[in-house]
């Protein structure tokens, strides 16, 4: 007997995970999560952020307890990449050493992994939730001439628009448009290189 009830409490209580987790979900796409303040401020502490001044960039990260400085006389070669297979676009700087760790406080065991594979390495990767992202090439400009513009707003799938739909259903506005892939489009963009390479010789230089 106790074998018996003890299924068919757990038979009510797979059923009513099954009716509540539905439910949830539906509350939430319909009504909204609503987000503490404590969990957003806890979410932009621990942002990422890029600045720069006369002797370099600084790329802070608070996850790691440590900021990335690149004398701007390191930088050799900055690559911005927008791939629309991943999630984010990114600036990649390759530097003639490795950039110095200027650490903030003790480090995290997260920290105590990654820090030694990124401070052994030429290469500082930024993606684009980093705090003043869109302001890397303003950067760039004050100290490197010249440098590659750079279109952040660009998207593949958006070359030329063949047609647009409106559809105006139960007072909301819905707008379908369908676009020619741009064929020019450029995922991967030398924005500086010390020596004037393009994409495709500083392919050939790495493979050689």
């Amino acid at each position: 007997m106790i074998i018996h009830s003890s299924k068919v409490v757990g038979a009510y209580f797979v059923s009513g995970l099954f009716i509540l987790f539905p439910g949830i979900i539906l509350y939430g796409l319909t009504v909204g999560f609503r987000v503490s303040e404590k969990t957003i401020e806890r979410q932009t502490a621990l942002q990422e952020r890029v600045t720069a001044d006369h002797k370099g960039l600084s790329h802070q990260i608070p996850l790691l307890n440590t900021t990335q400085f690149i004398p701007w006389n390191t930088i050799e070669t900055v690559v911005y990449r927008n791939h629309h297979s991943d999630d984010k676009a990114q600036f990649s700087f390759y530097l003639t050493q490795p950039a110095d760790q200027i650490k903030s406080k003790q480090p995290r065991w997260i920290a105590k992994v990654l820090l030694p594979l990124i401070t052994k390495s030429k290469t500082v990767i930024i993606d684009e939730d980093c705090i003043s992202f869109r302001e890397i090439p303003k950067m760039l400009e004050k100290f490197f001439v010249p440098i590659n513009s750079v279109n952040m707003n660009e998207v593949q799938g958006k070359g030329t628009l063949i047609s647009s739909n409106t559809i105006i259903k139960n007072n909301t506005i819905r707008v379908e448009e369908y676009w020619k892939p741009n064929p020019d489009f450029e995922s991967e963009k030398v924005i500086y290189d010390r020596y004037n390479r393009t994409f495709d010789q500083l392919k050939q230089s790495k493979n050689s």
